[in-house]
């Protein structure tokens, strides 16, 4: 007579692992997913759609959670970011804080540059800007008074602006190096990149610097400037964790909206 008593245990065995595992993907792939999602709707519409800014013909113009390159003496400008705020490239640039190419950057040399005609020179660019030269450029677009070693139309390359790679040289130079004090302190945030490079916010110090510069700009008063600031101003998160930001992207899109 033969005994089926170890097969039936193997095969219950068997029917037991498939239910669960079936059981266990129904849950964790299918019904947890749903209800966080479901959740998230109700709850946190907006949060988890992305934070989606539409304009008036309810096309996305951008996100809160990402910031955007401005530039223009109109626009308030947003943290640097070593990525040009490419959200599928993100990241900091990993140098020390006493690092030198992080201090006064580095240029690229002219070996590294495509071939050019005998006749016209590879000329140099910047490989890095350093926190040097992004003071430089904050002070002098911002109109903050500095101290300088050597005066600053020494390195013109054209009516209104400066060269980075004059002044990256110049702050590498050996014998000479270039030396610059602003008047007053520049806030951090304003020369170095988040460790994501997509930060949207930058501190109330720095927008308050920069007021002056856009109402300019815009033939605004700065007191309606700063009102505008006030009002893209975002305490921290659960009103404990970090510090209050000014969201440079919402900020701008309501200066293009009250004074185009």
């Amino acid at each position: 007579m033969k005994d089926n008593t170890s097969h039936d245990t193997i095969l219950t065995h068997v029917r037991v692992s498939i239910i669960a595992m079936i059981t266990t993907l129904i849950i964790v792939s299918g019904i947890y997913p749903l209800v966080v999602w479901g959740l998230a709707q109700a709850l946190f519409h907006d949060k988890a759609n992305g934070s989606l800014i539409r304009n008036a013909k309810g096309e996305v113009v951008a996100s809160r959670l990402i910031g955007q390159s401005f530039s223009g003496p109109k626009y308030f400008h947003s943290r640097p970011s070593q990525n040009n705020y490419d959200p599928t490239n993100t990241g900091g640039s990993n140098y020390g804080p006493m690092n030198k190419t992080f201090l006064y950057g580095s240029t690229t040399p002219a070996t590294t540059q495509p071939v050019a005609p005998a006749t016209q020179p590879t000329p140099e660019s910047v490989a890095f800007d350093g926190v040097q030269l992004r003071v430089v450029l904050y002070a002098w677009e911002n109109k903050i008074p500095y101290e300088s070693s050597q005066p600053l139309k020494e390195f013109m390359d054209g009516p209104d602006s400066l060269s980075a790679v004059k002044l990256i040289d110049a702050f590498n130079d050996a014998a000479h190096p270039l030396t610059f004090k602003p008047a007053v302190a520049i806030p951090a945030d304003a020369v170095t990149a988040s460790g994501s490079g997509l930060d949207p916010h930058i501190s109330s110090e720095n927008a308050v610097l920069q007021a002056q510069r856009v109402a300019g700009a815009r033939h605004m008063t700065i007191e309606a400037v700063k009102k505008l600031i006030t009002q893209n101003t975002d305490g921290p998160d659960l009103g404990i964790l970090g510090k209050e930001g000014v969201n440079v992207v919402t900020l701008n899109l309501a200066l293009d909206n009250m004074a185009p």
